[in-house]
């Protein structure tokens, strides 16, 4: 995309963005509901051959709002269901638009004036996506689609945040696939890098999952937005439930509460900002999601906003920066300062532009909370947004694996302030001295979606090795935190506390451990209950126990339990079957034993696929299979290799990459082995 990072990142599809239009929408008709109003004032300038996007924003509307426009210049359109202005414009234009926004009660007009300069040149407009829809897919079929980009000068690496579980992305091809099996209508973050010219582009596009049995879906599509210090309401609704339909919701902006019973959205808002927003419905037979977002304005009176709400994928290595700059920035706003926290290690923000820059260094999704606050205003505007590191080879964040496991989790709800919550979880992380998360100096987050434990550095109490918190008696809600960094596990309760999330839902689940963060879409049933793996909506893969014996080459050992969870996973015999494990660019031990793999599948109750590998016995003399295990229903996995040649480790601590290879998937974590013994190495930490 050639113009500003501001605009062109502006909802290039059509709901992440949140508004009030929506194909299907009950009138709100609330009595003290705002003004119905454009919060969107003005518009960039354009260039002909040049890809434009922006979009309409309105807020308070009390229904489904359409839009339409007086006169535009050739090569672009306005979307009357969702206000996106969009195309590349053929020809130079510099007049007034009146805009009229309607939400069937009330009509607003804008009158904007827009300026299309020459672009001077003409020539390659640049690449952009040549799907304009996604195939619909089924949970418990077999799913295939495949992405194009037009226009582009090189090779196409394809990035992908928020596919349906089950369905994942060749970053190299374009080609999605898999088994999808969490239902609901996904709004996709698309991007693409051209590596002829280092261009960016992004798209979202909606991917309805149907249940295995029903067309159950959401019709609810877009979100209405509003003010702080404003009566807010909004309904959710669904279509072809099998029952009576119960709605859940995490995200939702402090002040909004949900009606479990009717959908129904209501509160006033008491921070501004922009919130990505987790709706579920419950119809007694299937739990259904979809992925929004809501604006919500300083005040009715104020204008200020984010103009961003997706960001392209960052890759491994790449430099994330272009010209123009990508920005995460705002329009209104009189004298704007911006900061972030939680961004990927190697990439900065600046505090005047908001422009992204950097080397990302590290893998993962990245939970970033972005500020601006504006000196002449003195209005402040905030932004959690998740933060997308792909491999160097793109592909889908949601096949990069988590590296902790819920072992179980409880969230017990009814009366507010006697609610409770409880937890426990295994995790992967560098435990090495030096690396290990310090207590006294590094935060820590717990969350389930409104919901944060947040104890800053100093509060939790014990060494790294051990630690904990609790709070004073009498205290409420009453919180524990137990944390044993040897076992690699952690424990949690709340009591007496009060949770906007109902059952049964899926719910966002993140734990941050100073710069280690983790985050999961979670699965919980009517009784409040989750684990994996069934519960996990993204892969997970954890490394419990290990040991490793070191005597001589060729005749040193490994012992590995595992757990693995990824519903996209397909696997049958003769599928390649390899582990690497690395220390560094050091590579200890690299087997391939695609020859000795044999399995059995099969499809439970809920159409899933579910499966067990083992091996056969292996004939070969180094780098011996001994067993190999993994059941895809319990999650366990299990691997023993003999005639190793372990001798290149560091003594004392040896922080280890331990990679599988599945099929087409590649799992990876990373575990700190401790010398307790000469030549004996553990999980466990020393005493």
């Amino acid at each position: 995309m050639r113009l500003s990072h501001a605009y062109t990142l502006l909802i290039v599809g059509l709901a992440l963005l949140a508004t009030s239009s929506q194909q299907a929408h009950a009138q709100v008709n609330c009595a003290d509901n705002g003004t119905f109003a454009f919060l969107t004032q003005s518009l960039p300038d354009g260039t002909t051959n040049t890809e434009f996007v922006v979009r309409f924003i309105t807020l308070n509307a009390d229904g489904p709002v359409t839009f339409s426009a007086d006169v535009l210049p050739a090569g672009v359109t306005l979307d009357a269901s969702s206000g996106v202005l969009t195309g590349r414009p053929t020809e130079t234009f510099n007049q007034t638009i009146n805009v009229t926004a309607d939400d069937t009660l009330q009509m607003v007009v804008l009158a904007v004036p827009w300026k299309v300069n020459a672009s001077g040149g003409g020539g390659n407009a640049g690449a952009e996506f040549g799907n304009a829809s996604l195939v619909q897919a089924r949970v418990g079929t077999a799913y295939a689609d495949t992405l194009t980009v037009l226009n582009n000068v090189g090779a196409i690496t394809f990035g992908a945040k928020n596919l349906p579980s089950g369905i994942g992305l060749d970053g190299e091809t374009g080609v999605l696939s898999g088994n999808p099996s969490v239902p609901g209508r996904h709004f996709v973050d698309l991007s693409a890098r051209d590596a002829g010219d280092g261009n960016n582009v992004s798209t979202l596009l909606p991917l309805l999952v149907l249940p295995s049995g029903s067309d159950f879906q959401f019709t609810t599509q877009f979100l209405n937005n509003g003010e702080v210090g404003t009566t807010f309401c909004d309904t959710y609704l669904t279509a072809n439930g099998a029952g009576n339909v119960r709605f859940g919701a995490s995200g939702l902006p402090p002040g909004i509460t949900l009606d479990s019973a009717t959908g129904l959205a209501s509160g006033t808002p008491t921070i501004a900002g922009t919130f990505e927003v987790l709706l579920t419905a419950d119809d007694g037979q299937d739990t259904i999601t979809t992925n929004l977002a809501m604006v919500i304005a300083p005040s009715s009176t104020s204008t200020f906003y984010w103009n961003v709400f997706s960001l392209p994928a960052a890759l491994l290595g790449f430099a994330y920066d272009r010209q123009p700059p990508i920005e995460v920035a705002t329009v209104n706003g009189v004298t704007v300062t911006y900061a972030a926290t939680g961004l990927p290690p190697g990439i900065g923000y600046h505090p005047s532009t908001g422009e992204l820059t950097g080397i990302p260094t590290e893998v993962g999704e990245f939970d970033v909370s972005f500020t601006a606050s504006d000196a002449g205003t003195s209005e402040t505007l905030v932004l959690i947004f998740t933060f997308v590191v792909l491999p160097p080879e793109g592909g889908d964040i949601g096949s990069v694996p988590v590296h902790f496991w819920f072992k179980k989790i409880a969230l017990k709800l009814g009366e507010d302030g006697k609610e409770s919550w409880r937890g426990q979880l295994f995790y992967n992380e560098d435990r090495r001295s030096g690396m290990i998360f310090d207590p006294a100096t590094e935060d820590f987050r717990l969350s389930i979606g409104s919901r944060s434990i947040e104890l800053p550095a100093g509060v939790l109490l014990g060494s790294s090795k051990r630690w904990g918190y609790k709070s004073p008696k009498g205290e409420s809600p009453a919180i524990g935190l137990l944390t044993d960094a040897s076992k690699q596990e952690m424990k949690w309760f709340s009591k007496n506390d009060t949770f906007l999330e109902t059952v049964p839902g899926i719910h966002r689940m993140i734990v941050r451990m100073g710069g280690s963060s983790y985050r999961m879409n979670v699965r919980f049933d009517a009784k409040g209950a989750a684990k994996g793996p069934v519960g996990f909506m993204r892969p997970a893969f954890v490394l419990v126990k290990g040991a490793l014996k070191v005597n001589a080459d060729g005749e040193d050992t490994a012992k590995l339990s595992m757990l693995l969870a990824d519903s996209s996973l397909l696997f049958d015999a003769g599928d390649v079957l390899r582990v690497r494990i690395l220390e560094g660019a050091t590579v200890l031990i690299d087997r391939d034993f695609t020859a000795l793999g044999q399995s059995v599948s099969s499809v439970d109750s809920a159409g899933v696929l579910t499966f067990k590998i083992k091996s056969l016995a292996d004939p070969g003399l180094v780098d011996l299979v001994k067993k190999f295990s993994f059941d895809s229903k319990k999650g366990k996995l299990s691997l023993a290799l003999d005639a190793l040649s372990l001798g290149a480790m560091t003594a004392g601590e040896a922080h280890l990459t331990v990679e599988l290879t599945l099929n087409d998937r590649v799992y990876r974590t990373g575990v700190t082995f401790f010398e307790l013994k000469p030549g004996n190495y553990t999980t466990k930490m020393p005493k």
